[in-house]
Parts: C-alpha cells; structure tokens; sequence
C-alpha cells in the first residue's frame, strides 16, 4: 500500500504509528491457452513443487524436497537464481502468440474484441459505397485470424459460490497418505453443458486471468453440478506475495487444509448472443450533417451503430457484418439500414477463434487444446527460459536439450540442418527448431478468397 503524504507540495508527511500495515495484494498471472498445471505436467515437474508447496508436518512427507528438487516461486524477485511461474507464463504467451501468427489462426480459441478493418471500397473514389456486393449480400470483411468458431461477445454467469463452511467445497484425502490431495465443488444449477463452466478466484468476477485450471473432471447429473481438481491449485494466492525474509525463500505448507482458500466462484463462460459482434463507425458526422457549411457539426467525433456478424467462411475467417437491432421480444437480432445512409469507413468484431481438438468436438474432454499444440508450445516456451529450473535431473536434462542452439559449432560438436530449418522465423535453439517442424506443416497462408 503506497504512502501518501500530508502535505504534498513540500513531500513531508506525518509517519504512520506503528508502521505501514501488512497488506498482501494479490497479483494474477495472465491467461494462456497451455495452463501453468498442464505446463507443469507436460514438462513433468512435481506439481507440488511447482506450485511452491511442501508437507513437512506428514511422516512420511508426501511430494518430499530432495536434494534435486526444489520449490517454484511466483516472481523472480523472490528467487533470483531459478524460473518463477511468471517468467513461464510469460514466454508461454510469447509462443502461443507467435504460433498463432504463423498460423493464421490460434492453437484454441480465444475470444477477439474490438477488432477493426477497413470496409472495400469502390475503385472510383468520388463515390460511396451501399455495403453490398455484386450478390446484393452484405460485404465480407476478412477477419484477423481463421477457424472463427463464434461471433460475439464473451460474456459470464454466476452460477454460484462453493463455500467450506457451506459444505460445497470439501478436501479429501482420497489415498489415506494424510495429504489432502483433492477438492471438490457441488453447486445446484439448471446448466447442461459442463464444457462452459469455469472456476475461478472469489470475487473476481470471472476474469480469465483469475481462472483456476486445470480441472480433473466436470459433471452435471440430476441438476447438481460436481467438479472435482487437484487441491494444490487453490492453496491461498496471497502468500505467493509474500516477501523474502533472511530466512530464504519458505515453501507453502499444505499439510493441512489451513492454506487452501475456504471459497470459489463457479461461472458459466460463453458467447453472448445479446452483445453486438459489429460496431459500424463512421470517420466523421459531417457527411449527415445538416447545416449548411458544417456550422453545428460536430467536425472531430466519429458516428456508430450497432450490428451483428454472419461466418461466411469459417476456416478463412471472412465474416458479413449486418446493421441489425436486437428484438428482445423474439431474442434474435432483426437487419436493419446503415445509420448514415451509407456504408462505414471501418468496422469493429468481436469473435471466437481458434482450433479445436477432436477429442472436444467428440465430447471426450473439456479441454480445447490438442496435445499437439500443447507439445510445441511447450518446446518454444522452455526453449527461451534463461534461468534454471529447480527439478531433479530429468527434467534440467529435457530442458537443456530443448535449449540446445543448433546452429552453434563448438567443442567439436555441431549438427546438420537444412536452410529452411536454419533460416526459420523462430530461431535456431532445438525447442523452437521442434516447434517449427509442427507449426510449417500447416502454416500454408490462409486462402486468398475473394471478399465476397
């Protein structure tokens, strides 16, 4: 908590009696495709450790700190000699972001706002155009990434709090080894898809950077919904603020339940039909104006109006913005005319993007993203970590390998690579060479079609 002073024109204040409180602020990692846990898993790091808890209090310890493997820390300030949780996530969105460039499209969808392109217009500049095409269908705009999955606004639900002392949040100790290893939610709910049910940190009001995941397992059965997840990812986010001390960095004690948080929030996550998916805007009133000379316009301020999209090439990306008005009465939006008697200058989306694993398309799981995707991710993103990881020797070994620069001769070690591989747009360490084996099999540039 910052200090303000009492007089700020000279920057002397009056002390606070008895020193500033101790206040932990809680800071949330940003949202990523890949999870931290599933990061954790796939690399195969202790998940405890990782999470930067131990069980001293247990005989015998339960995930035991060896000489080999040591506890995960949230920043890099509070370990400077290893890789924090933050640094991970952080070149995890790095790749994830570069995957999806060269891609043309995302590795799982993501939700895009406030997207804008410029509509075509007519070759001769002097006229206008209607908005239409040569069909007399509304123009096609090519949106910024393909595998459109959904057109809309992401929106959120309550579906309810789980509470400890309400009996909608437990921990058990399925294995009887005294470490309380899961947690479990029960909330009533009239919902019928589990895929679209998301948890996430009390009072955060369903913002994905606070979302807990990855979830064991989701089920709806007699309108109760149960959701069952490793206890360690919702031990007390506070103290992964805390402070060092001269004591050195202190793993979180989870022999009991003491340091799990006592309550979660449960929300549905899905694409608004309500929303607008298409704002129209127009770059300046001027044209409508109707006062002679432009006296009492408003010279400087773009106009809008509202509308919804149609997917005319999914794959592609191209999508038909429509002037439309929401009909709450019928729940569905009706065409409408362009507010300014012409088409935009530029139009805004919003929409869902990005491939989908056949295993979630089959109904087989709730997690979109193909372990396809997840590997090469995976390999980028540890590729270019450049502190140590504290694990135990299967681990460092994997991720030196991935960190190999292959276009280095040294030592009289050296490796063949073909130009295509030595040139490629990621670089020349073994971690971004594998991934881009995957990503330019199928980083063909999206279809040239035309915006009809």
């Amino acid at each position: 908590m910052p200090h303000i002073d009492a007089d700020s024109s000279f920057g002397i204040g009056t002390p606070i009696a008895g020193g500033l409180p101790n206040v932990v602020v809680e800071y949330p990692l940003p949202y990523t495709l890949l999870s931290l846990g599933r990061y954790a898993q796939l690399l195969g790091v202790s998940p405890l450790h990782f999470w930067g808890a131990s069980t001293p209090a247990l005989n015998p310890v339960v995930f035991p700190i060896t000489d080999c493997s040591s506890v995960w820390f949230q920043h890099d300030w509070q370990n400077s000699d290893q890789v924090s949780r933050e640094q991970v996530v952080n070149v995890i969105a790095e790749a994830e972001g570069e995957i999806a460039h060269l891609l043309g499209y995302w590795p799982a969808p993501v939700w895009l706002a406030h997207e804008e392109h410029m509509f075509e217009r007519p070759y001769d500049r002097q006229y206008f155009g209607n908005g239409l095409n040569i069909r007399n269908n509304y123009k096609s705009v090519a949106a910024g990434y393909g595998r459109v999955v959904e057109v809309g606004q992401r929106a959120v639900t309550l579906v309810g709090t789980a509470t400890v002392a309400g009996a909608s949040l437990l921990y058990t100790d399925e294995d009887g080894d005294g470490f309380y290893e899961t947690a479990t939610i029960s909330l009533p709910t009239l919902l019928t898809d589990p895929c679209e049910i998301k948890v996430y940190c009390t009072g955060q009001l369903g913002d994905p950077d606070w979302e807990i995941r990855p979830i064991r397992k989701k089920r709806i059965s007699g309108g109760i919904l149960t959701i069952t997840l490793d206890s360690w990812l919702l031990i007390d986010r506070t103290l992964y603020e805390l402070y060092p001390t001269d004591l050195g960095p202190m793993a979180i004690d989870v022999s009991t339940t003491a340091n799990f948080v006592v309550s979660v929030d449960v929300y549905r996550e899905y694409t608004s039909s309500i929303l607008p998916s298409a704002t129209f805007v127009w770059a300046s009133s001027e044209g409508s104006c109707s006062v002679c000379g432009g006296t009492g316009c408003n010279a400087c301020a773009a106009s809008t109006s509202t509308g919804c999209a149609l997917i005319r090439d999914a794959s592609a990306g191209l999508l038909a913005p429509t002037p439309a008005t929401y009909d709450v009465a019928t729940g569905t939006w009706t065409a409408d005319s362009y507010s300014n008697c012409r088409e935009p200058d530029y139009v805004q989306l919003w929409y869902k993007a990005g491939e989908i694993d056949q295993k979630f398309l089959r109904g087989l799981t709730c997690e979109p993203l193909s372990i396809y995707w997840a590997q090469a991710i995976v390999w980028l993103a540890t590729a270019r970590l450049d502190r140590p990881l504290c694990s135990c020797g299967n681990v460092q070994a994997a991720v030196d390998w991935l960190r190999e620069d292959l276009a280095l001769s040294e030592g009289g070690r050296s490796h063949a690579l073909s130009l295509s591989l030595i040139d490629n747009p990621l670089g020349t360490l073994r971690g971004e060479v594998m991934a881009w084996k995957r990503i330019s099999k199928l980083a063909t540039k999206r279809m040239n079609v035309a915006l009809t």
